[in-house]
């Protein structure tokens, strides 16, 4: 493949350009290292109990599910705690720009993995924002009567909330946590849609 040319760019482009493209490809080889050093962890500690949360969901708001339920028939459960603690007026932004794009990927991920995106406010109020937000594809819940994001570090307090990514797994009838994002700042940017579209423009996030 010849190298690309695009209309009235000078030499001086091309040459930055092909030093970035190199940079580029290095940050995709050094993502997929990680992704295999991620997949190569051993179990972490067996699941504390089986927490009971609420479905948010249209058509479920407020039925009570086990955590080992939220993974249907699959061996792998992601959940994405996201900030909206009990007394907020609304969730984070950012969390919602986040939900946002799960939403629309969660057809796709739930055919490999289980995936919920759940929150310390009631079911009722998660589902009210998700109606706004029109969300209709990922699975959502409510851990307001559950001590499960304290215990997986969501939190501080209730009304304290962190971002976090998790991922869990299914081992001989027993659920193990696998990985959590513990990076205090830009931990899920790899997977943020409006961060990463804006990181090709020349101003940026």
């Amino acid at each position: 493949m010849s190298e690309p040319r695009y209309p009235n760019e000078s030499r001086e482009y091309r040459v930055a350009r092909a030093a970035l493209l190199k940079d580029e490809q290095e940050l995709v080889d050094k993502l997929k290292a990680v992704a295999a050093k991620r997949r190569a962890l051993p179990l972490g500690g067996q699941l504390k109990e089986d927490y009971v949360f609420e479905w948010a969901n249209d058509g479920k708001v407020g039925k009570p599910v086990k955590f080992s339920e939220l993974f249907g028939d699959k061996k792998s459960l992601l959940i994405y705690s996201f900030m909206f603690g009990p007394g907020w007026d609304h969730p984070c932004p950012a969390c919602t720009s986040l939900v946002d794009g799960f939403d629309r990927a969660a057809s796709q991920v739930t055919h490999y993995a289980a995936f919920v995106a759940i929150a310390k406010a009631p079911a009722d109020r998660i589902n009210a924002w998700a109606k706004r937000r029109e969300w209709s594809q990922i699975a959502l819940a409510s851990g307001f009567k559950a001590s499960f994001q304290a215990d997986y570090k969501c939190q501080d307090s209730d009304d304290m909330q962190f971002p976090v990514m998790l991922a869990f797994t299914k081992r001989d009838g027993k659920i193990f946590h696998f990985w959590s994002t513990e990076l205090q700042w830009n931990h899920v940017d790899t997977v943020w849609p409006y961060w990463n579209l804006m990181d090709f423009t020349p101003e940026g996030r």
